[in-house]
């Protein structure tokens, strides 16, 4: 007995020493380095813009963070230089830093960076902003600078603060109340334009205005604080000798960070101050910043270790650290005091915050596997445990023992899956080996065999519509006197393992199965469709709270629906695991209690975020993988190929978004991830449209659009194609012209070559005919030396000489001028009017304007119209003949005319009727003028009409017209050749 005593007196001493030991709940942050994006580990401060985007100043320049990606500026941005050494907000969609060593400069949402100012004083280490001013604590420096409108001047601290020594600490914004400097001569608070002093001779580190709306300072290691007057008194809260609060930032529950030298980080958190830098590993490292975004969302900038991130969640969370004797956790309920936790190795027990594991009295061997946890009485708690059920009356004493029920005389002790449910007093459900008892006043009344139900285990039971429903690993069955009728299939849906009922405010039957959430109403069962998974569609726990709304335990995090709409909170806003085992719902205090398989969860719903965002999503875009490219802005002509990032700052609220675009008029395109690659994009305008989605329903406002312009190729423009058109045409057209050349000029060699044999058949024409007319001449020449007429002979012999001469001459060329060809003709004329005494006169006229030395004809061309005009035309005549010659020139025609008052060509053709003689000459003579014709486009004409055909003697005219352009067409092929 007395050793018994022993063991309960060192029980109880553990038992309460045992809060004492326990840690308090862990400090739960994530984590940013190099490995997420981070350029640098070194980063020293942070701001949010207005769009909720987070921005770090880092040692390789700026850093903006959207909860996925990091986005980096730095140089080749624009900056001064990578390192930078703080940032603040300056309103609308910009920001303004400091770039080490000497400059400051603002940075916009698309990255664009302009310089404010640069200064060989400004050496910065502190930038705070304070309406439209920007106040800049230099290192080493008694004054500090003002940036107001981009002017920078030097305050003095003497003359400001009228008085002398004045050492600035720090500068801090306190919005409405003013702008606070921390002094080693006290606190200085301008408002106004009036500079108040408080705290006097005072070495004020930094002051606080927290989400309280009170204000804290820090001096000699003490906190003090000050009421809405300014009147400060101190407050129990000291810090280490040396310790100097740099830094200090507050959260919305109160909780206040303070920043010291070195590595000292100090949390005032619930009337305790204790050192945090072991709570958040960083004993070896340095905090440069606290800060706390638009959600109070905690942010940690180190110094070596990148940065700290602790999320503000409407979930607190339990672990094994905290109390719980085993992470996965089975089962849970809760009476007036105590929170009972059941999990896979052991029962614990929450009372007033805190978590403690209890020691279950040995049972059996091994896992101590909390099946179930009911209630027996009002005080009472029933555990099912590894086979064996226990209660007590006051679980903190201990006062665990088994219950142990006698069934007629039968001890029911080893329970099998054990399941316990109390329906009214005396009256007892429970499960024993493989039969599921019913026990009346400890009489059984009846009994089922699971085993032969296909069951190993139930899950659950009610009363409803007057029969009992049990909820069975095998399926739902419905008992009713000593018959069971299983339910396979709830509506067109078969359900598979249920595991719990629940009766809503509106006397509806809640079932909990593996296949989804169903709702049992007028004999018709209907599904509630939870997610479009089938772990979100696991159901194992089911609660509703005070709005009647349904919360569902699910293998894809909690879901809450009310029948209608669905919203789901996962690990995304801070439950511990996506696998969810157990839920339950405090009325009174307006809590839910989570158990999964890493702890537990604690869901204050007042402090639950409402999931709307009033803003867009933000649309980043950019070619060839690294260029970004601006909203409305042109692209390279033919870049089809473009990246686009959306994204939606998840610092408020925004997580487990599901991303959707389209391009112009396409169909919306679920994105599988942020980054978005759209290829073969046409030229043109065309606009990206993107939104987001939660739970199934639209999460942004309205749909953001992002515009850019493709200008098309050069090769696909219409003018493009006109002018390639146009030179197909004309190399067609150069093609054929060419061909068509050749051809002619081909053509017209052999053109060239039959003038050229005409003329040569003429100028053998012309030699057959030299010895008949030689031998006239020579009976002409000797009738004058008959006669004694030396005169005569001696002029005919030497214009025949002359003739035969120039007939030689001619012979050589197949174009004479018309000096040389009229010259010809004379001899021939005034030798044939010699030969026949005067039988006919001849006439050659010339225009004033016709040149002779300048106009070619054909050699040789007149001479046979001539010696005809004579032969046929004159000599037949009675009387004397009259030849006349007229040469004139019309736009570059040669006009020539023959004219003879002769017999006339009808005359002429019946003298020479009888005879066989044919003017072999003339024949010879137009061949060759129609070849020449051919090689211009204008060609010789020729024409023989009688001048007068009434007339006795009708005479003769012969009109040639000798264009220019034959002689130039027939030198040009000529030379060519």
């Amino acid at each position: 007995m007395q050793l018994r005593a022993l063991l309960y007196q060192l029980f109880f001493l553990w038992l309460f020493a045992l809060p004492l030991l326990l840690p308090a709940q862990t400090f739960r942050f994530t984590q940013y380095t190099t490995h997420e994006g981070l350029p640098i580990d070194n980063v020293y401060a942070a701001a949010q813009d207005g769009n909720g985007f987070i921005w770090f100043a880092t040692d390789f320049g700026i850093a903006r963070f959207d909860g996925y990606r990091f986005q980096v500026f730095n140089k080749k941005n624009g900056m001064n230089n990578n390192a930078v050494t703080d940032i603040t907000y300056a309103g609308g969609d910009s920001l303004v830093f400091f770039s080490y060593p000497n400059t400051i400069q603002s940075i916009h949402y698309d990255g664009r960076i302009n310089t404010i100012i640069q200064n060989a004083f400004i050496s910065l280490q502190q930038l705070t902003r304070h309406n439209d001013e920007y106040y800049c604590l230099n290192r080493n420096e008694v004054n500090f600078g003002l940036l107001k409108n981009g002017v920078y001047k030097i305050i003095l601290a003497d003359s400001f603060f009228n008085a002398k020594g004045v050492v600035v600490n720090a500068i801090v914004s306190l919005n409405e109340k003013g702008i606070a400097f921390c002094t080693t001569k006290g606190l200085y608070i301008k408002n106004n334009d009036q500079v108040t002093l408080y705290l006097a001779d005072k070495d004020v580190d930094n002051v606080l205005f927290t989400t309280q709306k009170t204000l804290l300072a820090v001096s000699n290691n003490q906190v003090i604080e000050a009421d809405a007057d300014f009147i400060f008194h101190p407050l129990p809260y000291i810090f280490p000798k040396g310790f100097m609060a740099l830094h200090m930032v507050s959260e919305t529950d109160g909780t206040c960070w303070f920043r010291g030298l070195d590595k000292w980080i100090y949390r005032l958190q619930n009337n305790k101050l204790e050192e945090m830098s072991s709570r958040l590993g960083l004993q070896n490292k340095v905090v440069n910043e606290f800060f706390t975004d638009q959600e109070q969302n905690l942010w940690f900038c180190t110094d070596g270790s990148g940065i700290l991130f602790k999320k503000k969640s409407a979930f607190i969370n339990y672990e094994t650290q905290d109390g719980l004797v085993n992470n996965k956790i089975i089962k849970l309920y809760k009476n007036k005091n105590n929170l009972f936790i059941g999990t896979s190795n052991g029962l614990s027990i929450r009372r007033e915050e805190i978590i403690r594991p209890f020691k279950l009295p040995i049972i059996d061997v091994g896992l101590k596997y909390v099946q179930r946890l009911l209630p027996i009485s009002d005080a009472d708690v029933g555990i099912c445990i590894n086979n064996s059920f226990t209660f007590s009356n006051d679980p903190l004493a201990h006062d665990f023992f088994m219950k142990q029920y006698k069934i007629e005389n039968i001890a029911i002790q080893a329970f099998n899956g054990l399941f316990a449910w109390e329906q009214s007093k005396d009256n007892l459900w429970l499960t024993n080996g493989p039969n599921l008892v019913h026990l009346v006043n400890k009489k059984i009344a009846s009994q089922f065999g699971l085993l032969k139900m296909g069951n190993r285990k139930v899950f659950d039971m009610i009363s409803y519509d007057n029969k009992i429903w049990v909820a069975a690993n095998g399926g739902l069955f419905i008992v009713n006197d000593s018959n069971y009728i299983k339910q396979d299939v709830f509506g067109n849906k078969k359900s598979g393992q249920v595991f719990q009922f629940l009766i809503d405010k509106s006397n509806r039957l809640l079932i909990a199965t593996e296949s989804g959430l169903f709702i049992y109403e007028n004999d018709l069962y209907r599904q509630v469709v939870l997610g479009n998974t089938n772990g979100s569609n696991y159901c194992k726990s089911i609660v509703i709270d005070n709005d009647n709304k349904i919360w569902c335990a699910t293998w894809d995090g909690i879901f809450v629906t009310d029948g209608v709409t669905t919203t789901n909170y996962n690990t995304s806003e801070g439950l511990l695991s996506k696998t969810t085992n157990c839920i339950l719902f405090d009325s009174s205090e307006d809590k839910l209690y989570i158990g999964s398989d890493n702890g537990l969860s604690v869901i204050n719903k007042k402090n639950l975020t409402n999931s709307t965002y009033s803003g867009k999503i933000f649309i980043n875009g950019s070619y060839a993988d690294t260029v970004d490219i601006l909203n409305g802005s042109d692209l390279p002509a033919g870049q089809s190929n473009l990246s686009f990032y959306l994204s939606v700052p998840y610092f408020h609220g925004n997580t487990g978004l599901q991303y959707e675009y389209k391009l112009d008029n396409d169909a919306w395109t679920t994105a599988k991830s942020p980054a978005v690659f759209i290829s073969g994009i046409s030229s043109g305008k065309h606009k990206l449209y993107a939104r987001a989605r939660k739970n199934g329903q639209v999460f942004t406002k309205e749909d953001a659009v992002f515009s850019f312009t493709i200008p098309t190729p050069f090769y696909q423009t219409w003018w493009f194609w006109l002018l390639a058109a146009l030179l197909l045409q004309f190399i067609i057209f150069r093609f054929i012209n060419q061909y068509n050349k050749r051809a002619r000029e081909k053509k017209l060699a052999v053109l060239q070559q039959q003038a050229e044999y005409a003329s040569l058949k003429q100028q053998a024409f012309t030699s057959l005919m030299n010895p008949h007319f030689i031998f006239n001449a020579l009976n002409s020449v000797q009738h004058y030396i008959n006669q004694q007429d030396r005169q005569s002979a001696n002029k005919y012999l030497s214009d025949f000489a002359n003739l035969v001469r120039r007939s030689f001459e001619a012979a050589q060329k197949s174009f004479v001028s018309l000096d040389e060809e009229l010259e010809t003709v004379r001899l021939y004329l005034q030798l044939e009017k010699m030969r026949f005494t005067d039988k006919f006169d001849y006439k050659i006229t010339l225009s004033k304007e016709t040149e002779e030395e300048e106009w070619m004809l054909p050699s040789m061309v007149l001479q046979p119209f001539l010696e005809n005009a004579i032969l046929h035309g004159l000599m037949p005549l009675n009387s004397k003949g009259v030849l006349t010659i007229d040469a004139m020139v019309k736009k570059d025609v040669l006009y020539i005319t023959i004219t003879d008052n002769g017999i006339g060509i009808e005359k002429s053709k019946i003298n020479r009727s009888g005879k066989e003689h044919k003017s072999r000459g003339m024949h010879l003579i137009k061949e060759r003028l129609q070849l020449l014709s051919k090689l211009s486009t204008e060609p010789i004409e020729l024409s023989i009409a009688e001048l007068d055909p009434t007339a006795n003697n009708p005479g003769t005219k012969i009109i040639l017209l000798v264009p220019q352009s034959v002689y130039e067409a027939f030198t040009k092929q000529a030379g060519r050749g």
